[in-house]
């Protein structure tokens, strides 16, 4: 062990232009998940996108967030356009949260290009609409853990909006279902199916799949 400090770059987050700290973000606070967002607009008609700036909020009560920038993410430019995924959870107020698996990594790609307003991304990616049970949009067939939300609140954070969805109801894929465990009833095992394991967020277009695994137990627990 050296008491030498390695050489930094030491920067103001002043000196950063919005769009400059969105790539530093980005490229630098990895692997991140990914939460594939499905809604649907006043007519019916399905969207879906990713998002990688996402997380858990709150287990009780069940909370999942995720942030959603402008349109293009371009956070240099004043004129906030919406995305489509915002425009729709404001409407009507409910969302699915599928966690991105393995096996659909090329069609989580494709449902992230720009289509017109209407255009059904699911059609353009080629992946198929499950019915949701309690709310309307409906989640992606095939992915490990897919979780309804009803909206919780929607925070206004500079441009970006950070969405927050009350779970209401949860499908999880059987393969991955682990039943009870250290009597905790309806546990997942997200390993045991390779093709379901999540897939991570890198930056720049690169993406991460989980194969090396370590296990450090802690003393105090919980493990």
């Amino acid at each position: 062990m050296t008491d030498r400090i390695p050489e930094t770059y030491s920067l103001s987050a002043a000196d950063f232009q919005p769009a400059e700290m969105y790539f530093l973000m980005r490229d630098s606070i990895v692997p991140r998940p990914i939460a594939w967002v499905s809604t649907i607009d006043g007519t019916g008609a399905s969207n879906i996108a990713p998002f990688s700036f996402f997380n858990v909020c709150c287990p009780d009560p069940p909370v999942l967030g995720f942030s959603c920038g402008p349109r293009g993410d371009n956070h240099n430019d004043a004129n906030y356009v919406p995305k489509d995924t915002y425009a729709n959870i404001r409407a009507n107020g409910e969302f699915v949260v599928n966690l991105t698996p393995e096996s659909l990594v090329d069609e989580m790609i494709r449902s992230a290009e720009d289509l017109p307003a209407g255009q059904s991304e699911f059609a353009h990616a080629g992946l198929i609409e499950a019915p949701s049970t309690v709310v309307k949009p409906p989640r992606v067939a095939g992915t490990p853990v897919a979780y309804e939300c009803k909206l919780y609140d929607i925070i206004d954070i500079g441009i970006n909006k950070w969405i927050m969805g009350t779970v209401v109801h949860v499908h999880i894929d059987a393969s991955v279902y682990a039943g009870e465990r250290d009597g905790k009833r309806h546990r997942v095992d997200l390993l045991k199916n390779v093709g379901q394991r999540p897939i991570g967020r890198l930056g720049r277009a690169n993406y991460v799949r989980i194969r090396e695994i370590e296990t450090r137990m802690r003393k105090d627990g919980p493990n």
